[in-house]
């Protein structure tokens, strides 16, 4: 187990801004649903096939809807035009320049894709808490996170964009699915107790694993969130275990 350096005081009051902008913007979200949902329910068409609701195959009205509404109390004073635009970057570059435009898609998109999740029949959603792939069987994005649940320990994996939940391989990588422990190294922080980042060597990915038996967590996304600063850590250490190799 390697330990990670502390985050210092001014990541921290960054989280804690963060934090309230985070949780206006997931208040109107949730009101969004509750007043667009039933009518959006009748256009968030499955496929037939995993994932279900691919990013692609949603239909981008109620990303553009709910996005307007995070937007409204931004700085960003654009057209219609231009945030089509800006979505149809997003959706083929998983990119844009600008940070709060890109957070604030991001969390459009986990609304409808929370929606959308919603709108499941229970066999379909029975079907896909089957599914052991490394991929969301909703969505079809990557796991964000990978959960420890009590009372053993089973992982569970968590799709930050949709909220799903699905089996996972005990231990390995969750990206490229390699079992070779000594590939895999944990890394810790002990102001984030129960929370590791996973830096595997055999793809050169990394994950977080949080463990729901040491502390209990209800938000996840925020959670994904507020764990910011050891990514950084990770990021660090990572460059200075590759310039010991070089020197």
């Amino acid at each position: 187990m390697t330990k990670l350096k502390q985050p210092n005081g001014s990541e921290r009051a960054e989280l804690a801004k963060l934090n309230k902008v985070y949780q206006k913007l997931q208040n109107v979200i949730s009101q969004w649903q509750k007043e667009r949902g039933q009518h959006w329910a009748k256009n968030l068409i499955p496929n037939r096939m995993y994932p279900y609701f691919s990013l692609s195959s949603i239909p981008e009205e109620p990303i553009l809807e709910l996005m307007e509404r995070l937007l409204e109390e931004s700085k960003w004073h654009g057209s219609a035009e231009e945030l089509h635009s800006l979505w149809s970057r997003y959706l083929f570059e998983q990119r844009l320049e600008d940070s709060e435009l890109f957070s604030r898609f991001t969390l459009a998109v986990q609304g409808v894709l929370g929606l959308a999740r919603r709108c499941l029949s229970e066999d379909l959603l029975l079907a896909a808490g089957n599914e052991t792939g490394q991929v969301c069987p909703i969505c079809g994005q990557e796991a964000g996170l990978a959960l420890l649940v009590p009372p053993v320990g089973k992982r569970v994996l968590h799709c930050t964009s949709c909220g799903h939940e699905w089996p996972g391989k005990r231990v390995g990588c969750i990206h490229c699915g390699s079992e070779e422990a000594s590939e895999q190294t944990y890394l810790k922080n002990e102001d984030f107790p129960g929370v590791e980042i996973v830096v595997c060597q055999t793809c050169g990915g990394s994950f977080k694993e949080v463990d729901l038996r040491e502390r209990k967590v209800e938000d996840l996304v925020w959670e994904n969130i507020r764990t910011l600063p050891l990514n950084y850590a990770v990021d660090k250490w990572l460059y200075e275990q590759t310039e010991r190799r070089v020197h």
